[in-house]
């Protein structure tokens, strides 16, 4: 293995994830926590990015989001009282609006893969741990999964580096993650379930062409099968019907306890988001009608990720409910 340390940082970050989910007390999901932002601050080195700058970006903030974290637990012990401190210390590990102000800072300074270890992986410990709370704690932090949805809806307008966007994006799903956590059932799990698998699928394809700017989404070397798939992702992972970002976005609307004016936040906000992914598949999308039918083979390591992450989730919302 070329560098076999990558592997022990990785170990480190799933242990250390499981670690936080299955933990019963405060001071072990503490653990938990820190021992995962330890485990990717490493994977963060790349010989291509300014590497140390980037790392103190993301350190900083995630060290005050678990001084809070455990500020707010010792608070709640003595006191018998949960503390807000808590949601709002993941809410800042997790980038959500307005506690996004490293996010964005970060993500342009890493390379593909790290980034979409960041708007992936590394969202699972946070959200989940906002979810085991207090029910009233997922509730009073609403109004962060409003402004969220609306400053990453906003804040991708008219980004050029394709890192910013997919940033911004995070923010705006990340609102809609918070939304879902009042509602019943595995909503949660199928919404994060979807995000990641949209996301990995469009980074299987940014990876291939090593794409950094929205100019390079779509090349002109790239075929036109590959630039529907990729096109397909997107506007999936906008929330355009009928694809399954869509019925997700649905589900959590027709489920979560949040009042009209939060789910009108929601909308609103993908709505924004809508139109700069629309502005970004649009003309891939129109000159598809220039390929022949003949050309249409789809390609294995672009169509099964794809594939999977349209259907994956649908099965198991059926399964559910």
């Amino acid at each position: 293995m070329k560098s076999p340390h990558k592997l022990l940082f990785m170990f480190l970050m799933i242990t250390s994830t499981i670690l936080v989910l299955s933990s019963s007390n405060w001071l072990t999901m503490w653990m938990g926590l820190e021992i995962n932002m330890l485990g990717f601050i490493p994977l963060m080195y790349n010989s291509s990015t300014n590497e140390s700058e980037t790392a103190v970006k993301y350190l900083i903030p995630q060290s005050i989001g678990s001084t809070i974290f455990i500020m707010g637990a010792l608070i709640s012990h003595h006191s018998n009282n949960p503390q807000i401190l808590m949601p709002i210390a993941m809410c800042l590990k997790l980038g959500a609006a307005p506690f996004h102000f490293w996010f964005p800072a970060v993500m342009s300074g890493l390379s593909l893969t790290p980034a979409l270890m960041l708007l992936t992986w590394q969202k699972i410990a946070p959200i989940f741990a906002i979810s085991s709370m207090y029910p009233s704690m997922a509730t009073k932090i609403l109004p962060i999964a409003s402004i969220s949805a609306l400053w990453g809806g906003i804040g991708g307008i008219n980004q050029t580096d394709i890192r910013l966007l997919l940033s911004y994006s995070s923010i705006a799903h990340t609102g809609w993650m918070l939304a879902s956590i009042t509602a019943p059932g595995p909503v949660l799990t199928l919404y994060l379930l979807t995000y990641v698998m949209i996301n990995i699928s469009i980074f299987i394809s940014l990876l291939q062409n090593s794409t950094k700017m929205h100019k390079q989404l779509f090349p002109s070397s790239q075929k036109p099968h590959e630039s529907f798939l990729l096109a397909i992702s997107i506007l999936s992972l906008g929330g355009l019907p009928p694809f399954t970002g869509f019925f997700m976005k649905l589900l959590v609307l027709m489920l979560t306890e949040a009042k009209i004016i939060i789910m009108a936040s929601l909308i609103l906000g993908t709505i924004f988001s809508l139109y700069y992914y629309l502005s970004l598949t649009f003309s891939p999308l129109l000159s598809l009608h220039k390929m022949p039918i003949s050309e249409m083979k789809l390609n294995t390591s672009t169509s099964i990720p794809l594939l999977l992450s349209q259907i994956m989730p649908l099965s198991l919302l059926f399964f559910f409910f």
